[in-house]
């Protein structure tokens, strides 16, 4: 009889795990509450490894979301995942890569290192309150070291740039060089430095809001005398240059 009992549980322990490591994303996904900004559509595989058709995070959409969890961090209290989602080669679509942990009590709790991020500039621009319209191509590239995320920055550590930058002009394309910029964390938001040297003399601080729902921007720019005099037409609509010639603006 304790042979048969023995043999119960052990089926029973088998059958659960089972249960547990094939359970469908799906059926998950869709019974918890996401914050507000996310939006999840064609859940496909397990909980521990599945994709998504497309995420849309503030209304950004990026498609092919993968992810893969480590079961052995839940013993710690983490959720930690490798995610990839996008076409890191295709200039208009937002893609990321690298490992993510959360807190299992706290989806505010977020921790992330190695993350590589591109974001078509376009886009990015499209929620910037320009003085006037700006096209603009290109991606920005972020690679964040380190990032520490409770609610709102409380650690960050990274670089980005602005890749392959240009912005149309009368004539066509017109070539503004390249951008560097350093990341981290101020008053709770997120940071983000341009300096100088680069073709548009631009130096510049913006934060982005610790819920991602609001963007401020200062700085100033000083055209290289090397780009098209349309440039420095639409410069002017900045306002007028200081003693130094450069010109400040704060969005």
């Amino acid at each position: 009889m304790k042979f048969r009992i023995g043999w119960l549980l052990a089926a029973l322990l088998v059958w659960l795990f089972l249960m547990v490591w094939y359970l469908p994303a799906n059926q998950v996904i869709g019974r918890i509450t996401l914050p507000p900004q996310i939006e999840v559509y064609g859940v496909s595989g397990t909980v521990w490894k599945g994709k998504a058709r497309q995420v849309d995070f503030n209304q950004l959409p990026v498609s092919q979301v993968r992810w893969e969890i480590n079961p052995l961090a839940l013993l710690w209290g983490r959720l930690s995942l490798e995610v990839t989602g996008g076409n890191d080669r295709d200039p208009q679509a937002i893609s990321f890569a690298g490992p993510v942990s959360m807190s299992v009590f706290s989806q505010d709790n977020v921790r992330a290192s190695d993350f590589q991020l591109y974001l078509p500039v376009d886009r990015v621009l499209a929620k910037v309150p320009l003085p006037l319209p700006v096209n603009a191509s290109g991606r920005f590239r972020a690679h964040i070291r380190t990032l520490n995320y409770e609610g709102r920055c409380e650690a960050l550590d990274g670089r980005g740039n602005w890749l392959n930058a240009a912005v149309s002009g009368t004539q066509g394309p017109i070539d503004f060089g390249t951008y560097t910029a350093t990341l981290s964390c101020k008053d709770g938001n997120f940071a983000i430095e341009v300096s100088e040297p680069n073709r548009l003399g631009l130096s510049m601080a913006a934060e982005v809001g610790a819920q991602f729902d609001q963007v401020a921007v200062k700085g100033q720019f000083k055209p290289d005398d090397s780009l098209p005099a349309e440039v420095h037409q639409a410069a002017r609509l900045f306002g007028q240059p200081n003693s130094q010639g450069y010109t400040t603006f704060q969005l």
